[in-house]
């Protein structure tokens, strides 16, 4: 990363056990990441439009928004700077705990790489809690039992289907 002048890292949380119903609530949250990195916090703004609440918050050369959805227990997270000793991950980290979501995702793009044509090509990468894990498996065993429990009740509705080769 020596080329590049930042990075730019997005993030989905999904399912967020947290939900808030005026932007503001977000500024402790805000003021805390900030902290957590040793940065100053320079200004701080907020919007409410329909059902979705946003913060901006802004220090030096970098900021963070948030976009959270309460209705859908979603939020977008924007971190943006053009200081590449910036701990991103560790703010990502801070945020996952107060938003206690069950699946993130997130992307990161080199910004200002002008050593290579790479530059906009982003390194995703997804995680899902162990809660979220355990519904999936729990989901594709009650298929697959499903599945298992008709073959057993209607046999010959399986054997129709499949032709078999009687062996001489």
């Amino acid at each position: 990363m020596n080329n590049t002048l930042g990075k730019h890292l997005l993030i989905d949380f999904y399912n967020c056990k947290v939900t808030f119903s005026d932007p503001e609530e977000l500024q402790p949250i805000m003021e805390r990441a900030f902290e957590l990195v040793g940065a100053p916090l320079d200004g701080i703004t907020f919007y409410h439009i329909d059902d979705e609440l946003t913060c901006i918050a802004v220090s030096g050369n970098a900021h963070i928004c948030i976009h959270t959805y309460p209705l859908l227990a979603y939020a977008a997270i924007d971190i943006y700077s053009f200081n590449i000793d910036l701990k991103a991950s560790q703010i990502m980290g801070a945020l996952k705990v107060n938003f206690r979501s069950d699946r993130i995702k997130a992307t990161s793009i080199r910004r200002g790489d002008f050593g290579s044509i790479r530059d906009m090509r982003p390194k995703r990468k997804s995680k899902i809690t162990t809660i979220r894990r355990m519904k999936n498996t729990g989901a594709r065993i009650k298929k697959t039992s499903t599945k298992m429990f008709n073959i057993l009740r209607h046999p010959q509705k399986i054997r129709r289907s499949h032709h078999t080769v009687k062996k001489k």
